[in-house]
Formats: C-alpha cells, structure tokens, sequence
C-alpha cells in the first residue's frame, strides 16, 4: 500500500501542506492551484477499503560483506484480515498464524 499523495485538481504532488483537523483527518493545501481537500491517514485495503488490517514488518536487507546481510530497517506493511486467505489469518488469541493442518495435508 503505496502512500501517494497528489492534489485532486491538478495532479502536483509537490507544494503540498497540511493540518491535522479534530476528528483524526487532515486538511491538506495545494500551493499550486489552492484547493483544499480532507485526507484520512489511517490505512485502509486497497481490496475492499476496510479498516481491520495488521502489522507486516518486512526487513530492508542489504549485504554488509561477501554474502553477509545486514538489517538496515524495518518497512511496516499491512495485511487485511478480510482479504487474506484462511491460512495467513491470525485465529481468535492464537499465538500462530497457521492452523493446526492445512487442507491435503497428512
């Protein structure tokens, strides 16, 4: 889920400023043409545009020396618990993300 920001009238995404307004939104301003528009931040699935997602920490590697990998960061992805498939879900306080036996399993 790419953050893309662009202004809705004349597509600039530089010049652009923005307030945080009360109820969690922000009012962003484009210098270029001067529209106002309100932008949730909060993440939402591109899929089904719901709100009910989860943390996928993916590492940012990069090799350090020879074949060594070294962790230069952490990029914060999200998952949604309505889109995923069955198997990937996390199950009701279950410390693991697999069932117990997956399908065609012995």
């Amino acid at each position: 889920m790419a953050l893309d920001i662009v202004c809705p009238a004349c597509s600039s995404d530089e010049h652009l400023t923005g307030r945080p307004v009360g109820d969690g939104t922000i009012e962003l301003t484009c210098a270029a043409c001067q529209v106002k528009w309100q932008r949730d931040p909060r993440p939402r699935c591109p899929a089904c545009g719901g709100d009910d997602l989860y943390h996928k920490p993916q590492l940012i590697l990069e090799k350090s020396r020879g074949t060594q990998m070294s962790i230069q960061g952490i990029h914060v992805e999200y998952g949604c618990h309505d889109c995923e498939p069955v198997e990937v879900r996390v199950r009701g306080g279950q410390p693991t993300h697999l069932p117990d036996r997956l399908d065609g399993s012995q």
